[in-house]
């Protein structure tokens, strides 16, 4: 007999073009993805929080599909407030939405890193300095220790959108610091999941992307255990 179809809604910004085919990819058959978006152009400090102001009308309207979860999958978009942020930002989501529960890619990417063994982290990520400085404060606030930070500098979201895999594994590899517990490739416009699997076989250390930190979060509040290969270890073993 089937499974009973789940639904997962995804408050994601206007401007990503890489979240939902990465989802897509992974998702299995009996989870439906349904989507709101919140504008944003630009991956600035000040554009962010303005995106984040549209959050709560975008979970009442995905709310309204009665989805079983939602995930908001925007690293920046819950790290930028600072720590405790991100929890007061899922608490809005899940008010509006009448009680779902939500996740979000800042506190799914901690609890990712936590259960592959990364303490220790090098983090790549198509932002700008500033924006970068916002995710160490954020990542230090919770236990882990930033070995290295390196950003393309990259404003224009769908510019982010636009980079090539091979091109994000080049730079994921040059910034590694040989110390790290492992690698984060923060962003989720950024096509970094596609890579996960060959980083961490060239690399021999645990890879954790935002993509897959936020399926894997919302997946567990699914309770759906679908585990899949060729996406890295975390969405490949339980």
């Amino acid at each position: 007999m089937p499974e009973a179809r789940k639904k997962l809604g995804l408050i994601l910004p206007s401007s990503n073009t890489t979240v939902e085919p990465d989802l897509h990819r992974v998702l299995p058959e009996h989870v439906s993805l349904h989507s709101s978006r919140i504008w944003v152009v630009d991956v600035t400090h000040e554009d962010l929080e303005a995106m984040n102001r549209d959050t709560e009308m975008a979970a009442r309207y995905v709310g309204t599909a009665e989805v079983d979860a939602i995930a908001y999958a925007c690293t920046s978009g819950s790290f930028i407030g600072g720590p405790g942020y991100d929890q007061e930002l899922l608490a809005r989501i899940t008010a509006e939405a009448r009680g779902v529960p939500s996740v979000g890619t800042s506190p799914a990417m901690v609890e990712a890193l936590r259960a592959v063994g990364i303490r220790r982290v090098s983090v790549v990520t198509p932002y700008t300095d500033e924006i970068n400085e916002g995710l160490t404060a954020f990542l230090t606030a919770h236990g882990f220790n930033v070995l290295s930070m390196a950003g393309q500098q990259i404003v224009p979201n769908v510019e982010i959108g636009a980079q090539t895999p091979a091109t994000i594994l080049a730079f994921a590899k040059a910034n590694l610091d040989p110390a790290a517990d492992g690698l984060f490739l923060s962003c989720t416009n950024w096509r970094a999941m596609e890579v996960a699997e060959q980083l961490e076989r060239e690399i021999g250390k645990p890879v954790v992307t935002s993509n897959q930190a936020t399926l894997w979060a919302a997946l567990r509040v699914l309770n759906v255990a679908t585990w899949v290969d060729g996406y890295g270890r975390l969405l490949r073993e339980p």
